[in-house]
């Protein structure tokens, strides 16, 4: 019988939350993938650190690695501009949707990795940075 399996993202090698600022890509600690695990979730939350203003978004794109495409010894994951978008989490409440914080769930097809990592940016927080934590949890036979 498969068992729900919970794993969570951390960044800056242990971290369970990143203040993400204006202009700048973050990328979590790699995620190593156990072969045979299906149905991935991921969980985002994003807290604005102040009054929310027009265009505090926070893009979630997920950068996958197959292993060594390069051949010099390292896992080569998928360029931070161009890893899958995953999702968008609108902080301003006033539009729809939009809350702060934030939290959404959404299915990701990463079965076959090797492993992954989570590549935020969140392109006009200005001032009031964003606060993201994330989780990801599978089936495991």
């Amino acid at each position: 019988m498969a068992s729900i399996e919970e794993i969570a993202v951390t960044w800056d090698t242990g971290s369970a939350s990143k203040s993400v600022t204006s202009a700048t890509l973050v990328t979590s600690d790699v995620l190593a993938l156990t072969a045979g695990d299906y149905d991935y979730q991921l969980q985002v939350s994003a807290d604005n650190a102040g009054t929310p203003a027009s265009g505090d978004l926070c893009i979630v794109s997920i950068a996958r690695t197959t292993g060594d495409i390069l051949g010099d010894s390292g896992d080569d994951y998928d360029t931070n501009e161009h890893a899958e978008q995953v999702m968008t989490l609108d902080t301003v409440a006033a539009n729809t949707p939009g809350e702060d914080p934030v939290r959404k769930t959404v299915p990701v097809n990463i079965s076959g990795a090797k492993g992954v990592r989570l590549v935020i940016s969140c392109p006009q927080a200005a001032s009031r940075n964003i606060t993201v934590r994330a989780r990801l949890s599978c089936q495991r036979p």
